[in-house]
């Protein structure tokens, strides 16, 4: 029988993540969605991403679900391993979320973590209810300055009109996350 030994006085907490260098400009990268399958993520997320791009000059290049093969996404468990290999391949810059609800916050924020980690600036789209919780996580999870784009909450349930608008008005903000303020 072996026995561990944990010193009580040890300092516990996560990996330190420092987030990806922000480009300078977003003329001609690559910007990808990843959607996690919450009611309307892909909705808002999509449409700020083309809004992005058209503003930019940016392209937006995959849009995939984050289970196995894109071919689902169960907001509750971290994005497949071929999607963060596609995603590292084909994607300069990432959106994902929604992050509207505990378990999906949890995720979405671990998702944009490994892929900051990775070496690609991440937004994760979040709502005015869950930034607390994001916030939150972000900082358990050693990665306090996570870029959170908050969008008004709810996301599932609001038509595409608004959604539409929300994404559209957010664009000044994405650009600030991305750039850290540069563009």
């Amino acid at each position: 029988m072996s026995v561990s030994v944990y010193l009580p006085d040890s300092e516990p907490g996560p990996l330190t993540t420092a987030l990806a260098a922000s480009p300078q400009t977003l003329r001609g990268l690559r910007i990808a969605v990843l959607d996690n399958g919450k009611p309307n993520a892909d909705v808002v997320m999509t449409r700020a991403a083309e809004a992005l791009a058209a503003r930019t000059g940016a392209v937006v290049s995959v849009i995939t679900k984050k289970g196995p093969l894109g071919l689902s996404a169960n907001a509750a468990i971290p994005l497949a391993e071929d999607r963060l290999e596609l995603l590292l391949a084909q994607a300069d810059l990432v959106i994902t979320g929604a992050a509207d609800c505990g378990s999906c916050t949890a995720y979405s924020v671990h998702d944009a973590i490994e892929l900051e980690r990775n070496g690609k600036p991440t937004v994760v789209a979040t709502t005015t209810q869950f930034e607390p919780v994001a916030k939150t996580l972000s900082a358990s999870f050693g990665a306090p300055e996570t870029r959170l784009l908050v969008l008004p909450h709810p996301i599932g349930g609001t038509d595409e009109p608004t959604l539409h608008a929300w994404a559209d008005a957010a664009v000044d903000q994405l650009i600030a996350l991305y750039t850290g303020g540069a563009q």
